[in-house]
């Protein structure tokens, strides 16, 4: 049940000026069950903070030529191809850098400030699950982590990765069953935390039409907070990076239940995605193939044909915005999320 103090938050950011996600665009989860938040020590293990800030996209579609006999002519047409790729300009890994760093700081100040000790990946790194991990130092970017975006960590927080690939992706171990609640069982309970924020900018849609001979990419600029981005390589030609779906939340787990679910758990998540209006100069891109068709007359001897080939078009855009609403938006939903996320677990840890 939420506190008065949470419920008196939540209206406050609803009527906040510069608030960029309400009450109405967030959920909050608040579960505690036998008064686990109480009885849990007072320190908490931020496993994972990070943001995911897309940065490039590209898809194409493609038809293949082909060849029609008629009785006195034959015609060839060709095969089409358009690709399209969309960078985004206006805001670079700097900016993206400075806004994880300043919600990391805030993120712990509160958390500290109600008397909770952070725990090191060092003292993390004793326990039996976290044996053989490699600790990683934040305040770095990577593009690795999934195609067509940069994800950023803080400066000054370390933290534990299963392995690092040759090409540098992080993996964090895990999969289908979540193993967050074991894990702080195995630590005495501590509070284990998860951060993430993402992202994106733009939809890419791929077609092909064979009755138009034709092929096409457009492109809906579309700057947003999404709660559950979907990265996996079949959906979007993004490269999966071990769980296809990237969360947006503020998470606390303690404690482990029947069937692997926590005793605690306090989150704050969008409901849904939440897009960003202002911030972009163009709101839709597109391009468009169409094939080219050859006749030629039928002899009664041999006849070499030339042919132009398939018709490929590459399409370089970049999406401008305006900076400072760029990053106002983005940091301002990760501070409301942040600040609700952290009152939410605070007050449900008193009861």
């Amino acid at each position: 049940m939420k506190s008065i103090l949470l419920v008196f938050l939540l209206l406050f950011l609803e009527m906040a000026p510069g608030t960029v996600l309400t009450e109405k665009d967030m959920k909050v989860t608040s579960y505690n069950k036998k008064n686990q938040g109480s009885k849990a020590p007072k320190k908490v293990f931020i496993k994972s903070f990070n943001a995911y800030f897309e940065v490039y996209e590209e898809a194409s579609a493609k038809t293949s030529s082909s060849k029609s006999e008629r009785a006195n002519r034959t015609t060839f047409t060709s095969g089409t191809m358009t690709k399209m790729g969309v960078q985004i300009q206006g805001v670079d890994v700097p900016d993206f850098q400075k806004m994880i760093d300043e919600a990391y700081q805030s993120f712990v100040s509160q958390i500290t400030s109600q008397g909770f000790e952070i725990m090191s990946p060092d003292e993390a790194a004793k326990f039996e699950y976290f044996q053989d991990w490699t600790k990683v130092k934040g305040g770095a970017s990577s593009d690795e982590q999934a195609q067509g975006f940069v994800m950023v960590t803080p400066t000054g927080y370390d933290y534990l990765v299963k392995s690092i690939t040759k090409s540098g992706k992080q993996k964090m171990g895990g999969g289908l069953v979540d193993p967050t609640p074991k894990i702080s069982k195995e630590m005495d309970n501590v509070f284990i935390a998860d951060v993430t924020f993402v992202f994106p900018f733009v939809n890419l849609d791929a077609d092909a039409s064979a009755f138009t001979n034709s092929t096409s990419v457009k492109a809906d600029i579309n700057y947003r907070i999404d709660p559950n981005f979907d990265a996996s390589e079949n959906n979007r030609n993004l490269a999966s990076f071990g769980a296809a779906i990237i969360p947006t939340r503020v998470q606390f787990i303690s404690g482990l239940d029947i069937g692997g679910s926590p005793l605690f758990h306090a989150k704050a998540e969008p409901k849904k995605a939440v897009s960003f209006e202002g911030v972009f100069k163009d709101k839709k891109l597109r391009e468009t193939t169409a094939a080219q068709s050859d006749m030629f007359s039928k002899t009664g001897y041999t006849q070499l044909v030339m042919t132009s080939g398939d018709q490929v078009t590459v399409a370089s855009h970049f999406a401008e915005c305006d900076h400072d609403a760029y990053v106002s938006a983005a940091s301002g939903a990760m501070k409301d999320l942040i600040d609700t996320g952290v009152a939410n677990f605070v007050e449900l840890s008193k009861d």
